[in-house]
């Protein structure tokens, strides 16, 4: 028993990640499909592109298999940039401006349509958000760090609804929500800094987690990144970790993906992950200035 147990974890940590990716996109440069280190990745189902956006305050667009179609840079970039990307119900890509303490909804074309927030701890104000996400209504949940830390939700006219959650290390507390998800009801957090993903009801009460510090399957150093497949697998993607890890739906840990280095196959400060419809996962390995694209 003890054998097979150590066999398991052997394939998990080790096996998967020799493997090379079924493609790399994008280079290292400022010009049309080309990056510096990217930050993070939205996909867009309907039309099957993605978007990506870089440490320059690019946003690019790019097709299903990784050619550039068009692009356009933040308005204000001098204090940071975004560190979060989504494709909301509406079509647009929807941005959180991270440090304009802001979210920003651009068309596909890259024509600002809509902006709201502002820097503040109150009802409707943010500071560092991160990422956005819908549920079946069309309302948003923001996500926001650095003292807020807590999740907010507006209706689909941007008006305040409620928020939850703050800073701490307890089950229903944050440090640096980085990514969320909702599926089902359900509304998945990476919360990074506590190195675990929280699930919640859409009205913020806690109903489980997965994950602590630490190297092993099934634990974590900085997760970033996440997405969800069809059945409920669970990907997301490690800063400090250089790896993709696969859960089951209720947080057992299935599969590894990448290590530390620069080659095909290998992680540099990975900072977010989308699925595509092919079943394609495509990874955001910022400190190697690419996309990997690959199966897990």
């Amino acid at each position: 028993m003890m054998c097979a147990l150590m066999m398991c974890a052997l394939m998990l940590t080790s096996c998967n990640s020799k493997e090379r990716p079924e493609a790399i996109w994008l280079d290292g440069g400022r010009g049309q499909g080309e990056v510096v280190y990217p930050r993070a990745i939205a996909y867009d189902s309907q039309n099957d592109w993605f978007y990506v956006v870089d440490r320059t305050a690019r946003i690019q667009r790019i097709d299903s298999n990784g050619k550039f179609l068009n692009g356009w840079r933040m308005p204000e970039w001098e204090f940071g940039k975004p560190v979060g990307l989504t494709v909301g119900p509406d079509g647009n890509l929807w941005i959180p401006d991270t440090h304009y303490h802001r979210v920003m909804v651009y068309s596909p074309e890259g024509k600002l349509i809509k902006q709201f927030g502002k820097e503040g701890e109150g009802d409707g104000e943010f500071f560092l958000p991160t990422d956005v996400a819908f549920d079946s209504a069309g309302n948003a949940y923001v996500a926001e760090y650095g003292g807020n830390d807590r999740i907010q939700v507006f209706d689909p006219d941007f008006k305040f609804l409620k928020s939850f959650g703050h800073f701490g290390r307890e089950s229903n507390e944050f440090a640096r929500p980085q990514s969320i998800e909702i599926v089902n009801d359900e509304l998945f957090v990476v919360d990074a800094c506590n190195h675990r993903v929280t699930v919640l009801a859409l009205d913020g009460t806690f109903k489980r987690s997965f994950g602590k510090s630490g190297s092993a399957p099934g634990e974590f150093r900085f997760p970033y990144g996440m997405t969800i497949g069809p059945g409920g697998e669970i990907y997301t993607c490690e800063f400090g970790g250089t790896r993709v890890q696969k859960f089951s739906k209720d947080g057992q840990p299935l599969a590894v993906w990448g290590r530390q280095g620069k080659l095909p196959g290998e992680l540099n400060y990975p900072w977010g992950i989308v699925l595509d419809k092919r079943g394609r996962l495509v990874v955001v390995d910022a400190g190697n200035n690419r996309l990997q694209v690959i199966r897990l």
